[in-house]
């Protein structure tokens, strides 16, 4: 896929789910104002209902008070406090004679049943005398039915003198409306939906740009690999061809030259697709390690008789100081010997001009580390988040000055951790690089 047509396709994605935040904020919004709008309509209807309530007891009361008047001429003519309501759900009425338990019992349901109260309650008579509660009964009416029983409220009293008789309703408390949970199991479910699409959005996002960054990497080892391929094996038919056309085989020198051509060409050819073969048995696991004491001087020591050669050639220095007090380790010998050559071939091939290698080794009381220096290309801060992927190689854009598959560095990162060590990398364009290698002695 094009980059073009990624980017397209990642900005259509990010409008839409854009839009979606935006539109599932709305809904928040408008929910949140019908939710408040409903709460506040509630508070209104439980304070009416309140005041319905108190209204209703009220004149209930007043007419229980009015038929004991006109039962007791005595009373009759007698200024008599009006009805009170001492807390929200308690209610005392003044009279200034005794009262009877059962009229006043059979009045208070009559007026209640007049008003439509079917709210429980508790009725007491007070008795001056004795300043006490002298009576007091549970009255239910929300069956239909009258059902008495003796109270277990505590009945509160009322700083009054003279007989009175108060009615409590225990189950009649002020209307609570919760503010809480304002957003409801819609809004969750759909907030917990959009965090979904969020993370696959974001996953499919990274998926994307991997896949292309993998196909372009890919593509650059499929050009990098023909190229490569392509030199040996031309070499290799210009030499055959030159061999096929001699008509006089008495120049043995000649056939000679040729024929090691062929050879040098061929172990070329065959170390280039051993290589490959060898990180395809890598990543599926196959490479099996064959480890043994190794001396670690011994091996930079042999690596580096190995490019002493090639770096003085090019007129450049390759040196190596050893700081360490313990130099042996267990590990394969062949793939760690292996990793040293990759990073001296690279430290040689990405120099500016001259080639100047730094090696250092040193251990602690853990294991032993090992330092390659260069004064080279280097590379950039992202440069080296990207050195030990697979395939990938430092752009050099049309210059293909530097040979490679972009296997090395991968190659060298799995088998040092194959040996329970790890590899760093410091570096910094212009100014080389300087790759520490760590393994531990067991």
């Amino acid at each position: 896929m094009k980059n073009r047509s990624i980017r397209i396709i990642i900005f259509l994605s990010i409008i839409a789910v854009v839009g979606l935040i935006y539109n599932q904020y709305i809904r928040v919004q408008n929910t949140i104002a019908i939710q408040e709008k409903t709460i506040q309509i509630q508070k209104e209807n439980a304070a009416f209902e309140k005041e319905q309530f108190v209204q209703k007891v009220t004149l209930a009361l007043v007419g229980v008070r009015d038929e004991l008047i006109s039962y007791n001429s005595e009373a009759k003519g007698i200024y008599l406090d009006p009805v009170q309501q001492i807390t929200k759900n308690y209610f005392v009425v003044s009279f200034y004679d005794t009262l009877s338990p059962s009229l006043l019992q059979n009045l208070i349901v009559k007026k209640f049943e007049e008003y439509h109260i079917t709210e429980p309650f508790e009725y007491g008579i007070y008795d001056c005398f004795t300043d006490s509660i002298i009576f007091d009964k549970y009255v239910d009416l929300s069956s239909g039915k009258i059902s008495t029983s003796k109270s277990h409220t505590a009945q509160q009293k009322w700083n009054h003198d003279g007989y009175y008789f108060g009615v409590y309703f225990p189950n009649k408390e002020d209307i609570i409306v919760k503010e809480s949970d304002i957003i409801s199991t819609e809004l969750f479910w759909s907030t917990v939906l959009l965090i979904i699409i969020l993370i696959v959005f974001s996953i499919s996002i990274v998926i994307i740009l991997r896949q292309k960054r993998l196909s372009e990497v890919k593509t650059d080892f499929i050009n990098n690999m023909t190229h490569e391929l392509k030199t040996p094996i031309s070499t290799i038919a210009i030499s055959s061809d030159v061999l096929r056309q001699m008509k006089d085989f008495s120049d043995s020198e000649r056939i000679l030259r040729y024929a090691n051509i062929i050879h040098t060409e061929n172990a070329r050819l065959e170390s280039q697709v051993e290589r490959v073969l060898q990180l395809a048995k890598l990543d599926n696991g196959k490479v099996k390690l064959k480890k043994e004491l190794l001396d670690i001087n011994e091996i930079l020591n042999n690596c580096i008789h190995t490019f002493k050669l090639i770096v003085t050639q090019k007129n450049g220095t390759l040196k190596f100081d050893s700081k360490t007090t313990q130099n042996s380790f267990y590990g394969d010998k062949v793939h760690f010997t292996n990793v040293l050559y990759n990073l001296l071939d690279n430290a040689t091939k990405y120099c500016k001009d001259v080639p100047q290698i730094e090696i250092t080794s040193y251990n602690n009381e853990k294991g032993i580390f090992i330092v390659v220096k260069d004064y080279g290309k280097g590379m950039s801060r992202e440069q080296t988040k990207q050195i030990f992927d697979k395939f990938y190689r430092v752009p050099t854009g049309s210059v293909h000055d530097v040979k490679g598959f972009g296997l090395g560095l991968y190659y060298v990162n799995e088998i040092v951790k194959a040996h329970q060590g790890n590899i760093k990398v410091e570096s910094e364009l212009n100014n080389g690089s300087a790759f520490t290698v760590y393994v531990p002695f067991n």
